[in-house]
């Protein structure tokens, strides 16, 4: 694609979902809009549901004799989102690595193509609908093996050949959770594969090329890593269901997908993706920022900075520009006993300036039990 380039795609994301989580909602979408006469549900769309409603819906479908196979298709029914939503963003480092980066780059792109192009083996070259091979605690998450889906296979868009390691992406080191890194088989066998680092792997330093990095959904990282094994084979099945170029203050960072009952569509259900906005808490102490967590319930993607772990104000600052600057957050909310820190922050970022965004649109001051409220109406 001869769009792809640092300028247009220096941050992608992957949508994971785990344990056929999406399907197991879309199964309960689809029992409440076929039934809701049946069992007098008050609507149609599974999210307007109360909570006694939702609750009756396992047994329900248990017991309904053209349902129950369906349910145990897909191995039981999900009612709520997933916790940790299903957004990654990572940042690509053009500069470092910029083999890599298009390589990666184009995989995540593909899916948003009407045809999504062929490689040498005769699969599509894209991440959507592959596989995470490979979980091991406290190490790598590690996928793009979308030709085998068990780690040894895979192609990159360069005419499925293999491509040389990039030396300044050799000298990068894999420091801390998040680093975004080639997969590989030996020297200068890079495809398509990739891992994901959950904490510092030196042992990984001048082996692997480092091209990119975790900038927000660190919760679905801590997620996927619940289900890895010393063996490496993932616990319960994780796939990329999306993927794709992630634009900032355009493309949403955060959410999870729901398949909306819908009769009109070909495939008889229209995807929607929920958006959660990523808000970082500033708070005094840590007993704030559980009340915020409490009020937010599963509508934010939230992070906090607590102040007592920084040794200065401005240490705070510096971290809410740098999340800002990364488009790592779209939100941030001060308690009020932080007013005077938002007090001190006059700009936005020079990348957030461009849009011309208010800064009150995005550096807010709320009570935890006013924070829906105050994101949701900004």
């Amino acid at each position: 694609m001869s769009n792809i380039n640092a300028d247009t795609c220096r941050y992608c994301f992957l949508d994971l979902d785990v344990d056929n989580h999406r399907k197991k909602l879309a199964t309960a979408a689809s029992f409440v809009n076929a039934t809701d006469s049946r069992y007098g549900f008050t609507s149609k769309d599974l999210r307007q549901l109360g909570g006694s409603e939702l609750s009756r819906i396992n047994d329900l479908i248990s017991m309904d004799h053209e349902w129950s196979s369906k349910n145990d298709d897909c191995g039981g029914i999900e009612i709520r989102p997933p916790s940790s939503a299903c957004r990654i963003v990572v940042q690509l480092y053009w500069d470092v690595a910029p083999l890599a980066c298009e390589n990666f780059a184009t995989l995540c792109a593909n899916a948003d193509m009407t045809k999504t192009p062929l490689g040498q083996s005769g699969k599509p070259l894209t991440y959507r609908s592959s596989r995470i091979h490979r979980v091991i605690p406290q190490f790598i998450l590690q996928g793009g093996d979308f030709v085998f889906g068990n780690g040894s296979g895979g192609e990159s868009i360069f005419n499925g050949k293999k491509f040389k390691d990039e030396r300044a992406g050799l000298q990068l080191s894999h420091d801390s959770r998040g680093v975004l890194s080639m997969g590989n088989s030996g020297k200068n066998s890079n495809t398509s594969q990739f891992f994901i680092t959950f904490q510092a792997a030196p042992q990984c330093n001048g082996k692997h090329v480092v091209f990119g990095k975790v900038v927000s959904g660190f919760p679905v990282l801590d997620y996927v890593e619940t289900f890895g094994t010393e063996s490496g084979e993932p616990s319960v099945p994780i796939e990329i269901t999306e993927c794709g170029i992630y634009t900032p203050l355009t493309t949403p960072g955060a959410g999870y997908w729901f398949d909306k009952p819908d009769e009109e569509a070909y495939s008889g259900i229209s995807p929607i993706f929920m958006v959660q906005p990523r808000v970082v808490v500033v708070a005094p102490t840590m007993v704030v920022t559980e009340r915020f967590q409490k009020a937010s319930s599963s509508h934010f993607a939230l992070t906090a900075i607590c102040v007592q772990d920084y040794e200065t104000q401005e240490l705070v600052t510096k971290r809410i520009y740098d999340d800002l600057d990364n488009f790592a957050i779209d939100v941030v909310l001060f308690a009020p006993a932080c007013s005077d820190i938002r007090k001190t922050m006059t700009t936005l970022p020079p990348s957030w300036n461009r849009e011309e965004i208010p800064m009150d649109q995005v550096l807010l001051e709320s009570k935890p039990v006013d924070a829906l409220t105050t994101v949701w109406t900004r």
